[in-house]
């Protein structure tokens, strides 16, 4: 049995900041909810990979602009937070070193995707595109943060951002302000 692995993120719920980014596997999710403290609340992305922790409690990380290549993980990847220029969580991708170099040479966000193992360049097809203002880093180097102008939608199911729902305790669903700036195409 293949058992996929999350990013989570902790944020701090009255300015969005981010206080850490973890990967877990997906059956360690119950007991890593159990740790967390009380009155917390989940934001889950379109593809139910990445999940956002909210709670006052969480203090941010200090970030400091970078514009250096970040050194990458045992996989080959560093894992990429990108939020718009208010500073909220748009998406969340993985570079690998070439997308690092691209993104800091053509000002505009580039990732690597994984499950088509290929460079991509946001909104390469879609126009959708993302120009970069500031790439971002914690002090350990642990993973970026791209603050960009994103056109149109981050996310391809339509909304601005992918964190367009929060998760109900009962595993049930309660659509988020987020707005929808398009509807895809039904292949």
């Amino acid at each position: 049995m293949n058992v996929r692995k999350l990013t989570i993120l902790q944020i701090r719920s009255s300015d969005r900041a981010i206080s850490s980014l973890a990967r877990v596997f997906e059956t360690d999710l119950p007991r890593y909810r159990t740790a967390l403290p009380i009155g917390f609340t989940e934001e889950v992305d379109c593809d139910e990979d990445t999940i956002l922790f909210l709670h006052s409690a969480f203090a941010p990380l200090e970030m400091e602009e970078v514009r250096e290549l970040l050194p990458l993980t045992e996989e080959g990847m560093i894992p990429v937070v990108t939020i718009d220029e208010k500073g909220q969580i748009l998406m969340q991708a993985f570079g690998n070193g070439e997308s690092q170099r691209l993104s800091l040479e053509t000002g505009f966000a580039h990732y690597f995707s994984r499950s088509r193992n290929q460079l991509w360049k946001k909104g390469e097809t879609s126009g959708h595109t993302q120009k970069i203002l500031r790439i971002l880093a914690p002090i350990d180097r642990t993973f970026l943060v791209y603050q960009v102008v994103q056109e149109v939608a981050a996310c391809h199911e339509g909304y601005y951002s992918c964190f367009f729902r929060e998760r109900i305790p009962g595993g049930t669903w309660k659509r988020l302000p987020i707005p929808r700036n398009f509807l895809p195409e039904k292949n």
